[in-house]
């Protein structure tokens, strides 16, 4: 449930509702129906739901027998099987199925506690299920302490400190997902689990869930349904899907690959395109080889694809809808919070819009301050001291800037940066960029931006250069249709993840280096 209600579980900690989002009964029997769940159970199979919230699937189970005009007395209830951390959705859970269908759940085969900490492992021939929708750094802090270790116990992560760095974007659900397939599942059975699609078509943290294994226990995804724009979790915006695993069984491609596309499902296919890790790309012809001949983007190594500025929430503080030059070494900048302040210009460079883009203009709407040296180091408090103006506007937002959130960014602050954006570096200040949107778009239009232009974190990605003429060689090559071809085949287009750096990344290669296809 992604709600904001705070409950305490069985194990004592002051929870949220850890991102659960509730499956409608419609498509809990269309996963029925896709997978023959109900016939597998009828013949003797166990289901068990590790995260069942307040019982939907297993309860979809026996509504879909009673449509198909089975007694209720004939379904086997006894081979249902469910574990639920949150005492209220487990209750509730409880009570509905007494109420409803006259049902008592044993406690031996319904737990009120964490699917982690189980005192008595079982395995099950068929796991149906739909995991938090949440990411580690998002848990609350004494919860993110319990889970670390499992993490390197279900082979997620290398070592701890891969959850300080772009691990702690780690999806719970491949937790859940890694440990039941190891634990809760016996040999040779299945799993179906509603699930966000991050963990297969994104880069970045969950490439270590693509290893398709959990320690010595190999599994493969045999069939996947995209629900693209089908509104199924109303008002969620996290892309997911319905995905069909297999245990004991070594990953091959491609996998069949189903998307909702105007009222039908279309049917694709899908596989990593450079490397066995890398997210999915999708095809309809399951032979496409329109890569094999591709070359890579040769690049200096201080040329790497980046984001931009990042404000961690102080868009307010650092961005400005308006700038005037005062005089030689002043501007005067203001937005919708900010009234007319005078700062010094050498720190104040303006910031990519779609407008530069959809008008090809040069001409700057948006503003950033950027209280860094052209080496990308943040000043330090004697460089601020000196410049009054600066010193002045960042103390008036201190508060707000000391309490952003963040693990790199508060690490900054506790240095005493509070005053640090993410995003910078000495690439920041190149004379050339080539950049590119990354967010609600569809096709790929990279252009050459010359002078102290800034990109927008999520809106935009970039890559720095120091000539015009090696602008130029890049730009050419990222204009070759492949390139687009390749970040569609991803079918992230329109969201935040469309053209971001790591995606792009993949179509490089450093000068020093030499690469070649999977």
């Amino acid at each position: 449930m992604n709600s904001v209600r705070k409950k305490t579980d069985t194990a004592g900690f002051n929870l949220l509702s850890i991102g659960t989002v509730f499956t409608p009964l419609k498509w809990a029997h269309f996963a029925i129906t896709e997978f023959d769940l109900f016939t597998k159970w009828m013949n003797g199979a166990t289901i068990f739901d590790p995260t069942m919230g307040e019982g939907h699937l297993l309860e979809a189970l026996i509504t879909f027998g009673l449509q198909k005009g089975v007694n209720l007395k004939e379904l086997p209830v006894d081979n249902l099987y469910g574990v639920e951390m949150n005492t209220s959705c487990f209750e509730t859970c409880v009570r509905k199925m007494k109420s409803t269908y006259g049902i008592r759940l044993s406690p031996h085969k319904f737990v009120n506690g964490d699917i982690f900490s189980l005192k008595n492992e079982q395995s099950f021939d068929i796991v149906f299920g739909n995991p938090p929708w949440q990411n580690f750094v998002d848990l609350p802090d004494n919860y993110k302490e319990e889970l670390k270790p499992k993490f390197f116990t279900y082979d997620l992560i290398g070592n701890s400190q891969d959850l300080l760095l772009g691990g702690s974007r780690i999806d719970i659900a491949a937790l859940v997902i890694q440990k039941v397939m190891q634990q809760n599942l016996k040999k040779g059975g299945e799993a179906i689990f509603f699930m966000p699609l991050s963990l297969l078509l994104n880069d970045g943290a969950n490439q270590h869930f693509r290893t398709y294994k959990v320690n010595s226990t190999p599994y493969y995804i045999d069939k996947i349904y995209d629900f693209n724009n089908a509104d199924i979790f109303s008002g969620i915006a996290t892309r997911y899907g319905l995905v069909h695993f297999k245990r004991d069984s070594t990953q091959v491609f491609p996998v069949p690959y189903r998307r909702w596309e105007e009222m039908k499902w279309v049917d694709y296919f899908s596989k990593p395109m450079f490397h066995p890790r890398d997210p999915l790309s999708v095809f309809s012809d399951p032979l496409s080889n329109s890569f094999d001949n591709f070359e890579f983007i040769s690049i200096k190594k201080d040329s790497v694809p980046r984001q931009g500025v990042n404000t961690c929430g102080a868009n307010h503080v650092f961005f400005f809808d308006s700038y005037t030059e005062v005089d030689e070494v002043n501007c005067s900048v203001s937005n919708k919070v900010v009234t007319e302040c005078l700062l010094p210009k050498k720190y104040v460079f303006p910031l990519i819009t779609s407008h530069n883009f959809k008008n090809g203009s040069l001409s700057p709407i948006k503003w950033v301050l950027l209280p860094y040296n052209t080496n990308g180091k943040a000043l330090e408090l004697s460089q601020i001291r000196r410049e009054k103006k600066l010193e002045s506007y960042l103390i008036s937002h201190k508060e707000i800037l000391e309490n952003r959130k963040g693990v790199m960014l508060n690490a900054l602050i506790k240095r005493g940066n509070w005053w640090s954006l993410l995003g910078v570096g000495d690439y920041s200040f190149y004379p050339y960029k080539i950049v590119w949107e990354a967010y609600g778009r569809t096709e790929f239009h990279p252009k050459i931006f010359k002078g102290g232009w800034q990109a927008n974190q999520s809106l935009q990605a970039f890559i720095p250069v120091k000539t015009m003429s090696e602008a130029k060689r890049i730009l050419g090559l990222l204009k070759d249709k492949r390139v687009e071809e390749y970040l569609l085949s991803l079918k992230m287009e329109g969201t935040m993840n469309w053209a971001q750096p790591g995606k792009i990344k993949k179509l490089v290669k450093f000068e020093e280096e030499t690469m070649s296809l999977f």
